[in-house]
């Protein structure tokens, strides 16, 4: 009797959503997105809150604390929005359905599962209301989320030592400049590579994890497996670097003889150097080695569009 009596308690009251977006980013349209999303809630007879903090660790405690208490979130921005609330996800052990107002230059995530890259036509998808289970990584014990993208090696050292004042003088064109001298290095890293049927020590020039097979919307590779996928690239050279981006445009990655390619629900590295080895994670500066990346798969209810080709 008092469980059924809980049950109706709760079937009376409204449903209450929160929504997660930093107000100082970009042009500072993320809070305007958050009114928006709010009043269209309120006119379907849900409430909804704000949430924001002034930095991560504690965007991620405080989103961590709404899980309990909504009855779905709402993320505005891109991957790295979305790494707050899924690390929160993953800190709490368990997650809500989550919505996607796309607001950053790639929306990697946000593409792969159709969600739209029109704002208003995004808020209408979360009205709808319609989910499908899709699966996202975690690192360190649960500790980290992985969105969209795991990196580390030439490519990941390149963007974490981008400094924010070169991209304001030189634009992106930054990234190529540091690119062309870090070949010139040809640095690599000896790491210990164990995944499903896979142990190897390599010396790794680049890898590159994805939670989906597309990037930036693109698909890279043939088959959509709900897996990481891995692409390590090792005993790099400039041959191996032009092939590999012609595959990548072709969708034929795993036909390359450049890189190793791995289907896999964990991934364990190894440095075999003292030198440390950092990571990106969603477009931010990730933990240094060793780490070890597993799979949660149909761990996020996503907001997509109904009647879709997934």
């Amino acid at each position: 009797m008092v469980k059924v009596r809980k049950f109706l308690m709760k079937k009376a009251m409204k449903m209450r959503f929160g929504i997660f977006f930093n107000p100082n980013a970009g042009d500072g349209n993320a809070e305007e997105l958050a009114k928006k999303m709010q009043e269209k809630f309120e006119k379907k007879g849900y409430q909804a809150d704000f949430l924001t903090a002034p930095d991560p660790e504690k965007a991620i405690k405080k989103v961590k604390e709404a899980v309990d208490e909504y009855d779905g979130i709402v993320s505005i921005g891109g991957d790295g929005s979305l790494n707050i609330v899924g690390t929160a996800f993953v800190q709490a052990g368990k997650a809500i359905p989550l919505g996607i107002i796309p607001g950053g230059t790639i929306n990697n995530f946000a593409r792969r599962w159709h969600s739209p890259l029109d704002e208003e036509e995004a808020m209408d998808v979360i009205i709808d209301g319609h989910q499908r289970n899709v699966g996202i990584a975690a690192c360190q014990d649960r500790e980290k989320a992985i969105i969209s993208s795991f990196t580390f090696g030439t490519f990941a050292d390149i963007s974490n030592e981008v400094r924010q004042s070169e991209k304001q003088k030189l634009g992106l064109i930054v990234y190529p400049l540091k690119a062309l001298k870090q070949l010139g290095k040809k640095r690599s890293y000896p790491v210990e590579v164990q995944a499903n049927n896979y142990q190897e020590k390599l010396k790794v020039w680049f890898s590159l994890a994805t939670t989906t097979h597309s990037i930036g919307g693109r698909p890279y590779i043939d088959t959509d497996y709900d897996k990481l996928h891995v692409s390590i690239l090792h005993n790099m050279r400039f041959r191996k670097l032009v092939q590999l981006v012609r595959l990548i445009f072709t969708g034929r990655v795993k036909d390359s003889d450049s890189l190793t390619y791995l289907e896999t629900d964990f991934l364990t590295l190894k440095p075999l150097t003292d030198k440390k080895i950092y990571s990106r994670i969603d477009g931010d500066k990730g933990p240094a080695l060793p780490l070890t990346v597993e799979f949660l798969a149909d761990f996020v209810p996503l907001y997509v569009p109904n009647k879709q080709n997934q």
